[in-house]
């Protein structure tokens, strides 16, 4: 359940025939040969431009998670191509980097602000740095959805009491769960039964939750 950093899943391929016992991954890159089962990040952020552009944004930034991580990369990799499939910028000018906490989403947001000062919506590549982006904001005068649309990604509990409050992609946890888990069983039932079962990677498609922070009235 290790997420992709870097380069630390680069033992899978050559060590997974000599592992003895079915194993499957969460939250890694798809592989051939190698089951795994994960959100559709990339689906994700499409989801969440493609909300942004319907509301008449035209000019949408970016807050990346770090992106040596996998779920981060796919993420602005789906910022970047949705605004780019719809004839917009995607440049790097308007995408800043945090690493997931509310601490370094309130500096890069102030970053992106001096780099895309007249940017019309933000797509934050979660929710706790969100928080952050809702709070400078606020504190800047700068009027969330008028001035400045705000969109997170994973739907925590308390991104619906945020103020506004927060629309967000939310990733379907409790299914992704369950298909890990169906799919070891099938893989144990296959060894038992001297059976073969093909390696698959599994993508839980999330969706698109829309609250105060993207909607006006």
């Amino acid at each position: 359940m290790a997420p992709e950093i870097g380069d630390n899943h680069s033992w899978v391929e050559e060590r997974m025939e000599k592992t003895p016992v079915p194993v499957l991954f969460l939250a890694m890159r798809p592989r051939d040969g190698i089951p795994s089962v994960a959100t559709d990040n990339f689906k994700g952020a499409v989801m969440a431009i493609q909300h942004l552009l319907d509301c008449g944004r035209k000019k949408i930034g970016h807050i990346s998670g770090p992106l040596n991580w996998w779920e981060a990369d796919e993420r602005k990799r789906g910022w970047r191509e949705t605004l780019q499939s719809a004839g917009f910028d995607a440049s790097e000018q308007h995408c800043t980097e945090g690493n997931w906490s509310s601490a370094s989403g309130e500096q890069a947001f102030i970053q992106l602000l001096e780099l895309f000062p007249d940017m019309d919506a933000v797509f934050v590549a979660n929710d706790q740095m969100s928080l952050s982006v809702l709070r400078e904001a606020s504190r800047r005068g700068i009027c969330v959805p008028e001035q400045l649309a705000v969109i997170g990604f994973d739907n925590i509990p308390e991104s619906a009491y945020f103020h506004p409050s927060l629309t967000t992609i939310s990733q379907d946890l409790q299914l992704l769960g369950e298909q890990a888990v169906q799919n070891i069983v099938e893989m144990i039932q296959a060894r038992q039964g001297s059976q073969s079962v093909v390696p698959q990677a599994v993508f839980i498609q999330p969706s698109l939750v829309v609250r105060e922070s993207s909607r006006l009235a």
